[in-house]
């Protein structure tokens, strides 16, 4: 619905295709079946699919749970469907877990386990697999029809009706009720055998019922096969109690009521199982359920225990704690007082040393002046002295010193007038440098030209002498190829006249008296041809040589490599080899580069 379906084609999308199969646990397998089915449009079919088609989520349910218990007994034979159904409850009805798990094997289970054989009988979600019917007044009674599909196995074989036998209405119902009545015949014996046969087997095996770790020994298999074959006897006196109607049984074959028989036993036979089992498995639920009562009761009460003790010495703790804390603010306040007069005698001591150290500097200070008083009184008369001296030697130099500033002036002059001499001199000397230098550019210039003109004249001969190799090689080439198409020719004609010579020799003389040679005409004619090819073709090449194949009017000027060939011009190149693979006019080889020359050759 979450999808967008609507409840009722969702619902018989699951009751149709709803089943667990997959790799994930049961309830995305069956989401995942049913969304499949939706997709292919299979729930718009109003067909009903006789084989797995379910009328409510209830028998869906129980298929789905008996289905797992048989896969998983599959499996593991050795578990009973008890087993089978706890494992399946403690990997959250996952059979790959299940699967992976491993439990004891008890004795108990074991026997009936055993007795269930490698076969499948189909089971029912909360224990509700078992024929539910009640035999009353006229001995008529009715089969549960939730339950009818799956009592036969697991390939949903419909009891009440089974298709494949074409039973009328009649029948079926008559059926029903024959089934419900052997049915309840058959626990009752069954209980009765059972309450026979247990005391009789205990009598038998009275000493040995237990091993040395307290566990039931086995029952041999005598009395297993006794007790099977007993069994088969009660239900086979059980099938002549059966009377169908003579109309009906006229229109059914006895084989077909065989096999009918023969399915209503072994399911009686399932049903049995499935309820003793079923019965096993509650009660070793409720035990189990009771063990993890008590043991969770044993836990509870230990750790009342332990939170009642942490309790209290939390408590204990607590008023510790208290006192510890009391006594150590009375002690941090005692010692802050302590330090606060500490703290005071320390400044005055202080105060009092730096006052003594002052009146100390003071003294010291004193008495260092008294002293440098009198050393510089000395000094000062010292220094006047010398300074009187210096005085009389600085008055000497400033009078020598004035005759050389009037003898440095004249210098001067004289300096200042030769400089304007020399700047004179340099101004006409970079006006000559610069007409020297332009002129020099100048020869530069024509040197340069000519320089690329002798290049230029240099590399338009070297082209022009590739050029003419070029052309000599092609057409060294063509004429190579020329003469050895003449020569083919030749030899072609010489055996065409060797050929006609045989047929002819009968005329030959006849044709000489005539004056008629058809052979030398012929070998006249070809030697002409042959010398006219050669001039017509010396005469294409003489003005055809440096024609562009392509216009036929330019001049080639255009190489292509590797094959060296000069076919195309300028202009045809460019546009030549746009579209395609581009390969020469010529020897139709692919070009890899293309050069462009310039005169003759290049």
């Amino acid at each position: 619905m979450a999808l967008g379906y609507d409840e009722e084609v969702a619902l018989k999308a699951v009751l149709r295709n709803g089943h667990y199969y997959g790799g994930m646990d049961v309830l995305t397998n069956i989401v995942h079946n049913s969304l499949a089915y939706l997709n292919k449009g299979d729930s718009n079919d109003e067909e009903p699919d006789s084989e797995a088609n379910f009328t409510d989520l209830r028998q869906l349910e129980e298929y789905t749970l008996a289905r797992m218990v048989c896969l998983l007994q599959k499996f593991k034979p050795h578990l009973s469907k008890g087993d089978a159904m706890w494992c399946l409850l403690m990997s959250d009805l996952h059979v790959g877990r299940a699967r992976a798990m491993e439990i004891p094997i008890l004795p108990s289970s074991g026997a009936s386990g055993s007795s269930d054989g490698n076969g499948c009988t189909s089971e029912s979600a909360g224990g509700s697999g078992s024929v539910e019917g009640d035999v009353s007044g006229g001995g008529s009674a009715e089969v549960a029809p939730a339950l009818s599909k799956f009592h036969g196995g697991w390939g949903l074989r419909e009891i009440e009706c089974p298709k494949r036998f074409n039973l009328s209405p009649s029948m079926k119902s008559l059926l029903k009720r024959n089934v419900a009545m052997f049915a309840a015949g058959f626990r009752a014996n069954a209980k009765l055998f059972n309450s026979q046969t247990r005391p009789s087997a205990a009598s038998l095996f009275g000493g040995d019922t237990s091993n040395g770790n307290g566990t039931p020994a086995e029952v041999p298999e005598v009395s297993q096969y006794a007790k099977n074959q007993d069994v088969v006897n009660s239900v086979m006196s059980k099938f002549q109690d059966l009377n169908l109607d003579e109309n009906t049984t006229e229109q059914v074959p006895l084989d077909q009521k065989d096999d009918m028989i023969l399915n209503l036993v072994h399911q009686i036979k399932d049903l049995e199982k499935q309820v003793k089992e079923r019965k096993e498995w509650a009660q070793e639920k409720a035990m189990q359920a009771a063990r993890k009562l008590s043991h969770d009761l044993t836990e509870l009460k230990m750790l009342r225990m332990e939170r009642d003790e942490t309790q209290r010495l939390k408590k204990g703790k607590e008023t510790h704690e208290e006192t510890t804390m009391k006594r150590l603010k009375e002690m941090e306040s005692a010692l802050r007082k302590a330090s606060a007069q500490v703290d005071r005698a320390n400044n005055a001591v202080r105060k009092l040393e730096n006052e003594n150290a002052e009146i100390r500097a003071e003294m010291e200070a004193s008495k260092l002046s008294a002293s440098e008083s009198v050393t510089t009184c000395l000094e000062i008369a010292k220094r006047e002295k010398k300074y009187l001296k210096r005085l009389l030697a600085w008055e000497k130099q400033k009078t020598k010193m004035q005759e050389d500033i009037a003898a440095e002036e004249g210098k001067m002059s004289e300096l200042n007038q030769e400089l304007a001499q020399v700047e004179a001199a340099t101004k006409e000397a970079e006006a000559k440098w610069r007409e020297e230098q332009k002129a020099k550019e100048l020869v530069l210039a024509q040197v340069e030209d000519e320089r690329r003109l002798k290049e230029a004249s240099e590399a338009n001969n070297k082209r022009k002498l590739e050029a003419l190799r070029l052309k000599i090689e092609i057409d060294f080439q063509r004429h190579k190829d020329d003469l050895q198409r003449l020569e083919q020719e030749y030899t072609r004609l010489k055996e065409q006249t060797t050929e006609t010579e045989h047929h002819q020799s009968s005329d030959f003389w006849t044709d000489n008296s005539n004056g008629v040679n058809p052979q030398g005409e012929t070998i006249a004619r070809l030697l002409h041809e042959l010398d006219r090819l050669e001039e017509d073709s010396q005469e294409k090449e003489v003005s055809r040589d440096r024609e562009c194949m392509i216009c036929m009017t330019d001049e080639v000027s255009v190489v292509f490599l590797p094959c060296a060939h000069q076919v195309i011009c300028a202009n045809c190149n460019e546009s030549y080899g746009k579209k395609g693979k581009v390969v020469c006019p010529c020897c139709r080889v692919p070009i890899e580069q293309r050069i462009r020359v310039y005169g003759a050759s290049s």
